[in-house]
């Protein structure tokens, strides 16, 4: 016989007690939780990226499209709608935008010897700058580009 079942008030233990169950799942509970916030997250992250690039990629088409007008001389479309297409509905509901700055930049040319004279030449651009806003007003990109032009 063994010392403890020679005295009667002494408990035995055979196993987890409940409390120990209830407190190690308790943990194992807390740890799924934050693994599934984890993902939940790099979700939400993984729809921003792939939104903001797909702006960019309609903003670009944009700039292309009116650096082709401006030196075809017409005039460039100035606000529109995304609607479906392409880019699905990640971008379904968001606003393109693109204006249209003229600006004169003066290059200088260094003399051509050592006798010559620098020469200041001016140059016509129209700075265009598309933006492609969400439906509730956040600017998801904004790309920028100079053309040269002829005339204002």
């Amino acid at each position: 016989m063994t010392r403890d079942s020679m005295n009667p008030s002494t408990p035995r233990r055979r196993g987890l007690t409940f409390l120990e169950v209830v407190i190690a799942a308790s943990i194992l509970a807390i740890a799924a939780v934050a693994v599934l916030e984890l993902l939940v997250s790099s979700d939400s992250v993984s729809l921003t990226a792939r939104r903001q690039a797909l702006a960019a990629v309609e903003a670009e088409r944009a700039l292309e499209i009116c650096a082709e007008a401006i030196k075809d001389g017409d005039d460039i479309p100035h606000n529109g709608t995304l609607q479906g297409g392409m880019q699905g509905e990640a971008l379904l509901g968001c606003t393109l935008s693109v204006t249209a700055t003229n600006i004169t930049e003066e290059f200088v040319i260094p003399p051509a010897g050592p006798t010559g004279n620098p020469r200041a030449v001016p140059i016509k651009l129209r700075f265009l700058a598309a933006t492609v806003e969400s439906p509730d007003g956040e600017v998801l990109v904004r790309l920028e580009r100079a053309v040269p032009v002829e005339d204002f």
